[in-house]
């Protein structure tokens, strides 16, 4: 069952915190997601499952009973955001073309693990490369939907947010850097990001033939079909 954190009227956004059991959402991190103005739901939802199936069920859950805000972001309960943070991911998302599914920003890890990531302008070839985008980034809803929702399959796990970044890409759909934000997240030796660079390795190559590959072949083929 869903938990409400937040139940603004008439929410634009709607944030979902997938945790595994026994987790809470710390005292910073809500502290930093209330420094906005933009009316939100906030919910969470304690499973068993990886973070992306915690979140699909609670979007699941949350559909039954409420119409979709416009945008869709998942927090994790440990980072702390900049203030205002939503409005300005919001703001991007509000201005941006059709095929700009989701916006990103700039973060860094601190703990066990300590890396800065900026927010780079969107590029194809890095995305087919690896993932710097963090999963901390704001979907546009009707987006989500067009592809099928999240990609939630533990052959992927580690790296799920970027097999989402590519099936949003295999659609057809990009991103775009939110430079005006960012957040920090704790990284604990026990983190999904600390784990062994053999497990990167294993993941990344499901990643590669499920994902990759199938969209540099969509790519070719409308390389071959624009010569022609």
């Amino acid at each position: 069952m869903i938990n409400f954190i937040i139940k603004n009227n008439n929410p634009k956004i709607l944030v979902i915190s997938p945790l595994k059991e026994g987790d809470i959402i710390s005292s910073k991190t809500y502290s930093s997601v209330i420094q906005n103005t933009i009316s939100i739901h906030w919910i969470s939802f304690e499973g068993s499952g990886n973070p992306y199936k915690n979140f699909d069920i609670a979007l699941k859950e949350y559909q039954k009973q409420y119409p979709t805000p416009d945008y869709i972001i998942k927090m994790d309960n440990d980072i702390i955001c900049k203030n205002n943070m939503l409005d300005n991911m919001q703001k991007v998302l509000k201005s941006s073309h059709e095929h700009i599914a989701y916006t990103y920003c700039a973060f860094k890890f601190v703990g066990n693990i300590n890396v800065s990531f900026k927010a780079e302008s969107f590029n194809i070839d890095k995305l087919l490369q690896q993932n710097y985008i963090s999963s901390i980034s704001m979907m546009k809803s009707k987006c989500l939907e067009q592809i099928g929702g999240v990609v939630t399959d533990d052959k992927y796990f580690r790296l799920l947010d970027w097999a989402l970044w590519l099936k949003f890409l295999y659609q057809g759909k990009i991103g775009v850097p939110c430079k005006t934000t960012s957040f920090v997240a704790y990284a604990s030796k026990n983190s999904i990001s600390a784990r062994s660079n053999e497990d990167y390795i294993k993941k990344a190559s499901h990643i590669i033939n499920d994902f990759v590959m199938p969209i540099k072949n969509k790519l070719k083929i409308s390389t071959n079909r624009t010569k022609t």
